[in-house]
């Protein structure tokens, strides 16, 4: 097995999930591995409104996520409202991460990384961030917003 990515960035890793239970074990991992974990919504409460939305809390893509990881602890052939930070995570054009069941995932066509059977959530957000790194920038990855016709 390879050896996972070393890197003096830290990493800000946004972790969404079908339940609550497989998000707070993925947080665990990314923290007890010096990585920074992001949520949607607190553990426990509803998915909606999102922390984006919730007055005195942040949306985790404004706090420099790099990736989103997404745990899934059932297969769903759509994403769970739990989920629903991956659409943002990508418009915002983070690498994703997807992680346990992946039988009907809906996220398949847009993911970057999987993690394999044996492997770990951190190493593989760890590996999504370092390509990521290494990617042109563009007017998205910037920030940059390209201009509209008003």
């Amino acid at each position: 097995m390879d050896e996972a990515p070393q890197t003096d960035r830290p990493l800000n890793a946004l972790v969404v999930g079908t339940d609550d239970w497989a998000v707070d074990q993925a947080v665990a991992a990314l923290a007890a591995r010096g990585r920074r974990p992001l949520t949607c919504h607190r553990s426990g409460e509803p998915a909606f409104p999102c922390n984006a939305l919730v007055d005195g809390r942040t949306c985790p893509l404004d706090m420099g996520s790099q990736v989103v990881g997404t745990v899934r602890a059932r297969s769903n052939g759509i994403p769970a409202q739990a989920e629903l930070g991956v659409v943002c995570g990508l418009h915002a054009v983070t690498e994703l991460v997807v992680a346990g069941v992946s039988a009907n995932n809906p996220f398949e066509r847009w993911r970057r990384r999987a993690v394999p059977p044996g492997g770990d959530l951190v190493t593989e957000c760890e590996r999504a961030a370092e390509a990521a790194a290494s990617l042109t920038p563009t007017p998205i990855r910037t920030g940059a917003r390209p201009r509209t016709m008003e």
